[in-house]
């Protein structure tokens, strides 16, 4: 007969006296596989997101190229005539002046293109990329009196915003 291990303890119940293994936790390998996995999911987002962001200021500055010809077109109506000196419509410079459309950060900047055309009749807008948004393939916008848009997209001037 075969003698088996059991001790019995204070509460009269059974346990056995063989050790029992449990695993509590990972194992180095399986904690650099995660590692590597987050890494490699990384690597292909974050361009994605980036790539995003740049959309999204560029809207931002198309809204201040049409905020801009707003109020150039509300001072023509009262001078029968347009102005180069954006000063006289309410921003900060007469030449340069920063789109900050919700942000602090400055992305792009805007002015009246000096001579772009007979300012009494037309103006025409521009942008520039400013800080990170240098990296973006669009490099700038124009908005004309008569609603025609162009952008710069790497390096080629295309009609329209799209």
């Amino acid at each position: 007969m075969k003698k088996e291990s059991k001790i019995m303890n204070s509460t009269n119940s059974i346990r056995s006296s063989k050790p029992q293994s449990h695993s509590m936790g990972f194992t180095l390998i399986e904690l650099m596989i995660v590692v590597a996995l987050i890494a490699i999911i990384a690597a292909i987002a974050y361009p994605s997101f980036i790539d995003s962001v740049r959309k999204a200021r560029r809207a931002d500055a198309q809204t201040g190229l049409m905020e801009a010809a707003h109020k150039l077109e509300n001072y023509y109506a009262r001078n029968a005539t347009y102005t180069e000196d954006l000063t006289e419509v309410g921003y900060g410079n007469a030449g340069w002046n920063d789109i900050s459309e919700g942000s602090n950060t400055v992305y792009y900047q805007m002015r009246v293109i000096p001579g772009g055309c007979n300012i009494a009749n037309c103006f025409i807008l521009e942008t520039q990329s400013q800080g990170d948004q240098v990296n973006d393939r669009v490099s700038t916008f124009t908005l004309r009196s008569t609603g025609a848009k162009t952008m710069v997209e790497n390096g080629a001037t295309k009609n329209g915003w799209k």
